[in-house]
């Protein structure tokens, strides 16, 4: 693996630039709702503090599900979303009622489309949730040796835009670091239920264990996981993730991931987060 200094490096696109072809290996629909049920609601009940109201109904008083990163501001023309995402093939939560979702991106002005990096005990994928049509899972990829080969840059990261298109639609993209250009991953239209406001952050869903402790904390130990490059687009401008377009009001506290191996850090404001588990 490259050091994140010789990293592959990619730009966002102003506009969608003709045709895309599909992100290789990509599921979607039926088939990825039917394999993703298990994690629907916990996907609900992590977003409760991003938009301020419960979606899913109660919530063991034993599970967090806590949020730090970037949060977006609507600034009134916001068209898109663009970072670069640590992805990895061997975390793998070992307690069945955990799901990390990290790093997760949304674009603030009322984007039908947020794309995670979802880890199960039975699942590592990048996938894309549907806030406009069905409120559900829509697209998924798994993260294993052919995802590696064409979407990561080298140092174990992603890059993932969403771009708004006209009207209501969506699109969200994943870069192609073998041919160079940007694969499509889902596209939705519509209006979001998910607000204005976006996002990158470090999310989780988890239980805790006897000691107090989240499960996840193990689950994560001594691996990295971060956002990085974050951009967004404004008005057609690609903008650095800053003070003045973002801010960390969803920010939960580092207290309420119980997990006393964590080290969290704003590396950049407000373009590049880092967690160490």
């Amino acid at each position: 693996m490259a050091s994140p200094a010789d990293a592959a490096v990619a730009t966002p696109m102003t506009a969608s630039n003709g045709h895309h072809t599909d992100v290789v290996g990509v599921e979607r629909g039926a088939a990825v709702r039917q394999h993703t049920a298990g994690q629907t609601a916990s996907f609900l009940d992590a977003h409760a503090a991003l938009l301020g109201r419960p979606l899913a109904g109660h919530v063991a008083a034993t599970t967090i599900h806590p949020a730090a990163g970037t949060a977006f501001i609507d600034k009134g023309n916001d068209q898109g979303a663009f970072a670069t995402q640590s992805a990895h093939t061997d975390v793998h939560p070992t307690n069945g009622g955990t799901t990390i979702y990290t790093p997760t991106l949304y674009s603030a002005g009322g984007s039908c489309i947020e794309v995670t990096t979802v880890y199960t005990n039975t699942t590592q994928a990048v996938e894309a949730w549907d806030w406009c049509n069905h409120i559900n899972f829509e697209a998924s990829v798994a993260i294993n040796s052919s995802f590696v080969s064409r979407y990561e840059n080298g140092a174990g990261s992603y890059t993932t835009e969403i771009l708004k298109t006209g009207g209501n639609t969506w699109v969200a993209y994943l870069y192609n670091y073998s041919t160079k250009a940007y694969d499509t991953l889902y596209t939705s239209s519509g209006t979001s239920q998910a607000g204005t406001t976006g996002w990158d952050v470090n999310e989780l869903y988890s239980d805790l264990q006897s000691n107090g402790q989240s499960y996840a904390c193990a689950d994560m130990a001594g691996k990295t996981f971060e956002a990085n490059g974050i951009q967004v687009d404004l008005g057609g401008t690609w903008q650095a993730a800053a003070p003045g377009n973002s801010d960390t009001r969803f920010d939960s506290g580092n207290a309420s991931y119980d997990c006393s191996s964590r080290s969290y850090q704003m590396v950049t404001q407000y373009n590049h987060w880092k967690v160490v588990g």
